[in-house]
Formats: structure tokens, C-alpha cells, sequence
């Protein structure tokens, strides 16, 4: 079948949904599988259909909507993060209105082993999903979990999505027990990268395909359905933006913003000195295509990209965070234009966090600040005092899933989610509900000359897991090899260490921190914080 998609001019790309109509559905086939079809009515989705009176609330006016907001590979990038020379005012907007979480972390730093992480409450080594393989459905994990939306859903909520929240099959079909509908699925433009497979590109949007377009222009009609709806149903939400991932493919004029001259390089390009070389990520997304028709300079581990390079990659990545940036403020435009805003829960975050060439890495693919921390916002209008607020306690992405149900006025969710619920902190920001931040991320390889990211490695195949704790004021990982046969870490045989100082880290300056390895200079705080770290992830399985 073919997704029905809204054709009236909305934002900045109305006319390029003709063109993109092909290609999305030369993509449905294999994005859906689901048995029962979606009808169409006058050539739009039926958001209808499936949706259960009998699960409905006796009281739906008692809960509030949700808007579910999720960017791929964003690390807070933002004016309202400090960034003052990023032209990001919408989402600034946003976080005036909003909580904002100044030390907020994903659980892992790829697309898909995230996603299913808070997208069902559960840690990674929980949901056993570490690469672009495994996905929480599969049989003898979570076939029968609840996921975040699902719990919406099965509180008599209507739930909608549009583009890219779970990662494209995994799970299947973007998990149609989470959804009323199928969801409105991300779809890779045509062609899919710059001219030449540069990098980054300004291109003319009146003659090209953007595939968040795609995504707004179905988040839009979804949500004016939902606005009919509201009297007898409250609706979740789930928006998912692509950029600024790679490659940055962006119309012209958001390119415009930054000037050359005016890009700074980052003021520590160096791999942290004493860090265990299996920690570095050697990125090839970005090295590895055609660079404004030259090739881009290969970096290594002590060999960084040319300065030329550097300052273009850190300007495509700026101009695509402001790209997304104007998507969201159309988004939010619509919910104020419907009267929705005052009554509807707004939930921003990324997916992970992502290096521009700090510390001499690029992408995410690590446990590194810059890999691991995420921008995080709720908005939620009816709690007195919480606009325009900041907290500085550790969250976790994990623990959405609790804090949105709360916030919500759902019941507790009474399976075994792994999140904590930070709603209080919307009335007290200063709170700190808890002591540290936990995240993961696995290396393959023979030896250490070399070691892959295990993106498309059986899970049985890993080398290494490297286990990673953020407190208030360190940032403490162990490496240790797989025991792919049992699929965890083998404690008994810890290969590396990290240890970074983070007392006085306001979180505006990336390069900063991170420049050094403590490791076996400070024993007794090393067994501390050891002892934290094997109490969370020995007993995470």
C-alpha cells in the first residue's frame, strides 16, 4: 500500500511530498509486514481503525497528551546548552518554557541498542540488543514487554508515530504492538547523499528530497487528527527527527548561518592522554566518502584531519542542528495553533550524544561524554514553577519511561523497567535523585591496533564491553572481555581502565574535560567507584 501523506503546503518543503510519494512506497514493503492493512479514506491514513473504545479511561480529560520529540545523534548542541553562536531558537523556545536536564545520558551511544533501551525502560545488558542486529522483541527476551508507547496505548491512549523512534527493523515494522497505527516510518531520501558523496551539502529545496519533511508534513496531519480526538482520548505523540545524522544533507539557507570564518576548531584535538586505545573510535562515516570532490584526510589515532576538513565538518553539523531546530518549531507552532499546548506534555531528547573532533574522534560509537550525554527537555504547563527551570541532577534515558507516565497522570507501570522516575524534579529541580549515570558500549577486534564498533556482529562475537559511570564528579569505565557464550562481561578480567576529573564541569565547553586519564593515581576512589559500577552491571543481566 501506499502511505497516504499530507499535501497542503506546510513548513519549508510543501511541494517535495510529490516527489517523495515513489519512494515511499517503493520503501513500504519492506518496512511493513503486519497482516492487516491500514485503510485509506480519501486518500489519507484511517487513524482510526484499530483504535479500542473499550480500553479507553473513564476520565480521559484527567490525562494529559504527549508529545514525544526524538533527534538522532544531537549531543547538546544548542544555544540553551551554552552554545551562543548556534542558531537554534525554537528548541531554545522550548527550554524557556521547560525543565531543562543539564547532565542527562543515553545508555548506549548507537542508533538502534538506545532505542530499545528507553524505548522499553530497560538498561542494555537487560534487553541483550548491542549492535544493529538484536532488537527486544526476539523471542525469550521481551516478546511480551510493554514498551514506552504500548503503555500509553494499553492506558487508553491513542498512539501515533512518524518517523524514525525505533531504528528501522529493529524491531520489525517499528514495533506495531506500541502503536494504534502503523507508524508513519523514516525513509532515506533519493539520493540519499550530497553531490559527489560529500559530506555535507547545501542543496535547493525546492528540488530536493528531505526525508524529515517527510516526517513533519505526517507528524502535522497526526497531530490535527489527535486535536479532533482529544474529548474522548488523549493522544501520544512519537516524532522522530533524523538529522543532524550523516550525511549533512540540509537545505542551503541553514548552511548560510555559519559562516567559514567563523567556525572554530576545537581547542583539545588530542585522544586522552593515558586512555586505553580500544577506547578510540575510528569513525568512517565520515573519512571514508568524497569531501567537496576531494577525499576527506583520514585521522588516526595520533593523526588528526586537516583543519580545512575539521572546521567544515563542525559547520554541516551546526548548519543540520539548526535544519532540525526549524522542523521542531513548526511542530510546536501546529500544537499551539490547535490549543494543545497548555494540556500536552512536551518530551525532547536525543538519542545519543556525538563528537566534532574532540579528543580527536569523531561520530558517537563511544563512552565519552561527548558520546554518552544528551540534550533532555519536558515541558509540562500545568506544574507551577516549572518553566523555564534547570536541573542539574544525573538522568538517564532509561527513565523516561517512568517520568512521562507520571507526568501524565498514568498509573505506575508495575513491570520490571529498570528507570527511575524523575517527575519531582519538575517541582524541585535541586533534587538529586541519583548518585550516578550508567552507560556501555562494546569493541571487536584481534587486537587493539584496530577496533570496530561490533555494528553488525553476532552479540556472541564481541571482544570487549567497556562499562562506564558518570558521577557528580567522575567519570569512571572499565574494559573487560565477552563472554559471548553467556552473553556478559567477564569481571574476572578487566583489560583497561579510565578515570576523568569532571569537578568544575558546567557541561558549555566540550573539549574541556576528558584530556586525561587518572587511572591508578587515585586507588581508593578507583575501588569506589569500582564497587558502583559492579553493583549496577553484575546484577543488570
Amino acid at each position: 500500500m501506499m502511505w497516504a501523506v499530507h499535501s497542503q503546503a506546510t513548513g519549508l518543503l510543501p511541494f517535495v511530498m510529490i516527489a517523495l510519494i515513489l519512494t515511499v512506497a517503493a520503501t513500504s514493503s519492506a518496512v511493513q509486514q503486519d497482516s492487516e492493512a491500514t485503510p485509506l479514506i480519501d486518500g489519507k491514513i484511517n487513524v482510526t481503525s484499530k483504535t479500542s473504545a473499550g480500553s479507553r479511561p473513564s476520565s480521559p480529560e484527567t490525562r494529559k497528551n504527549v508529545l514525544f520529540i526524538v533527534v538522532d545523534d544531537l549531543r547538546p548542541q544548542l544555544g540553551c546548552y551554552g552554545q551562543s553562536y548556534m542558531h537554534t531558537p525554537n528548541i531554545d523556545k522550548l527550554a524557556s518554557q521547560s525543565l531543562v536536564f543539564d547532565r542527562a545520558y543515553c545508555q548506549f551511544s548507537f542508533c538502534a541498542p538506545s532505542r530499545n533501551s528507553f524505548m522499553t525502560g530497560r538498561r542494555p545488558d537487560r534487553v541483550k540488543a548491542w549492535s544493529f542486529r538484536d532488537h527486544f522483541r526476539e523471542p525469550g527476551i521481551g516478546e511480551n514487554w510493554t514498551s514506552l508507547p504500548q503503555y500509553f496505548k494499553k492506558n487508553g491512549y491513542l498512539t501515533l508515530g512518524a518517523g524514525k523512534l525505533f531504528h528501522p527493523g529493529l524491531p520489525p515494522n517499528f514495533d506495531p504492538p506500541s502503536w494504534n497505527e502503523e507508524v508513519f516510518p523514516f525513509v532515506d531520501p533519493q539520493p540519499k547523499f550530497c553531490p559527489a558523496g560529500a559530506s555535507r551539502c547545501g542543496l535547493d529545496p525546492k528540488t530536493t528530497n528531505f526525508s524529515d519533511i517527510l516526517t513533519l508534513n505526517a507528524a502535522l496531519e497526526r497531530l490535527s487528527y489527535a486535536a479532533k480526538n482529544t474529548h474522548n482520548q488523549p493522544f501520544f505523540l512519537g516524532v522522530g527527527y533524523h538529522k543532524p545524522h550523516l550525511p549533512f544533507r540540509i537545505p542551503a539557507q541553514f548552511m548560510d548561518l555559519y559562516p567559514l570564518a567563523e567556525v572554530k576548531e576545537p581547542t583539545d584535538g588530542y585522544f586522552p592522554r593515558g586512555a586505553p586505545q580500544l577506547a578510540w573510535n575510528d569513525c568512517w562515516r565520515v573519512w571514508k566518502t568524497p569531501f567537496n570532490d576531494t577525499d576527506v584526510s583520514k585521522y588516526s589515532l595520533n593523526t588528526s584531519m586537516t583543519d580545512h576538513d575539521i572546521i567544515g565538518l563542525r559547520r554541516g553539523y551546526y548548519a543540520a542542528v539548526s535544519y532540525m531546530d526549524s522542523l521542531v518549531g513548526q511542530l510546536l507552532d501546529k500544537l499551539d495553533e490547535l490549543g494543545l499546548s497548555q494540556n500536552t506534555l512536551v518530551s525532547f531528547h536525543a538519542d545519543h550524544g556525538w563528537q566534532l573532533g574532540e579528543h580527536n574522534m569523531w561520530c558517537k560509537m563511544s563512552n565519552y561524554e561527548l558520546g554518552t550525554r544528551v540534550p533532555m527537555i519536558l515541558r509540562a504547563p500545568w506544574i507551577e514553577g516549572s518553566a523555564g527551570k534547570r536541573t542539574s541532577t544525573l538522568a538517564e534515558l532509561v527513565d523516561l519511561y517512568p517520568t512521562l507516565a507520571e507526568l501524565a497522570g498514568l498509573p505506575k507501570p508495575t513491570e520490571n523497567i529498570q528507570g527511575q522516575s524523575l517527575a519531582s524534579l519538575l517541582t524541585d529541580p535541586t533534587a538529586q535523585l541519583k548518585t550516578a549515570a550508567f552507560s556501555q558500549f562494546p569493541k571487536c577486534g584481534k587486537d587493539w591496533a584496530w577496533m570496530g564498533t561490533c555494528s553488525g556482529r553476532q552479540r556472541t562475537q564481541f571482544d570487549y564491553m567497556g562499562y562506564s559511570m558518570r558521577t557528580a564528579d567522575y567519570r569512571y569505565t572499565e574494559w573487560v572481555s565477552w563472554i559471548g557464550s553467556e552473553l556478559r562481561g567477564n569481571w574476572s578480567n578487566v583489560v583497561a581502565r579510565e578515570l576523568y576529573d569532571h569537578h568544575g564541569d558546567e557541561g558549555d565547553d566540550f573539549s574541556a574535560y576528558e584530556n586525561m586519564n587518572l587511572a591508578g593515581e587515585q586507588p581508593e576512589l578507583e575501588k569506589q567507584l569500582s564497587a558502583a559500577l559492579r553493583e549496577q552491571f553484575m546484577n543488570d543481566t
